[in-house]
């Protein structure tokens, strides 16, 4: 293999520091994660593996125009990684999504070294800039953060919930999606995961193999991607469709 666990390949070998590591997951959490009032599940309890061609696995995603939280429009795969892409479905006002912060975080810092670019998106239409912003000071990690357009790549990759994540590889194809792991849910919490589905997918991506888990279902909150709520592009003529206009081949 190229390469091995990236824990080894980052030299984290002490004993001290994989103490502080185990001990990021394993933290005692509060209870069984309820929807928020007037949010509907995008699924109850645990992730269940797809089918990967219903899920949109192997497919190529295109290039998306991105307005961030600074004002700044950004090309999806404008700055490529090295390894690939990883969009994270982000809504602060999701349980599931804020349990995940931490994590995904710690995933984030991790693998940036391995040359994993990180696009984090918000498909849902009454969060404001402020919420934007304070989740970014949150998670406090380099990325992509998008105030506009993230309607339009949602749409693509087939979001149905906030606990999504995408992994893509340098080709731009879809090669995971789903579930981060399996301790947080609509309905139940786990003390530590048992399945590390983005975690698995990234390390097979580095070792040029095939994600073993490459599709699952997401716990979260339900999201309807319509990009007829993104602003970032102007208005389109009658008959036109607005991710044919956001999105491009290169």
């Amino acid at each position: 293999m190229r390469y091995q666990r990236l824990s080894a390949a980052l030299g984290v070998t002490s004993l001290s520091a994989l103490l502080s590591l185990f001990a990021l997951g394993a933290v005692a959490q509060p209870g069984p994660i309820a929807p928020p009032a007037g949010r509907t599940p995008s699924i109850w309890l645990g992730p269940k593996p797809l089918p990967p061609a219903e899920a949109g696995i192997g497919q190529r995603i295109l290039a998306t125009d991105l307005r961030d939280i600074h004002g700044e429009i950004h090309r999806l795969f404008g700055k490529p990684g090295q390894a690939g892409t990883v969009v994270v479905v982000r809504d602060p006002g999701c349980p599931v999504s804020r349990r995940y912060g931490p994590r995904i975080a710690q995933l984030a810092t991790q693998y940036a070294t391995a040359g994993f670019g990180f696009v984090f998106i918000y498909p849902r239409a009454d969060l404001t800039t402020e919420q934007r912003l304070q989740d970014a000071a949150t998670l406090a990690i380099p990325g992509i953060y998008a105030e506009r357009g993230s309607f339009a790549l949602a749409e693509q990759l087939g979001v149905k919930s906030t606990g999504d994540v995408f992994v893509l590889d340098t080709e731009h194809r879809l090669r995971y999606r789903g579930a981060v792991d399996d301790q947080f849910g609509i309905g139940y919490t786990k003390d530590l995961p048992t399945s590390h589905y983005l975690r698995n997918a990234m390390d097979a991506i580095l070792n040029d193999d095939a994600v073993a888990v490459p599709a699952t279902s997401a716990p979260g909150c339900y999201i309807d991607a319509d990009p007829g709520q993104d602003r970032v592009f102007p208005p389109l003529p009658e008959g036109y469709i607005l991710s044919l206009l956001s999105t491009s081949t290169v």
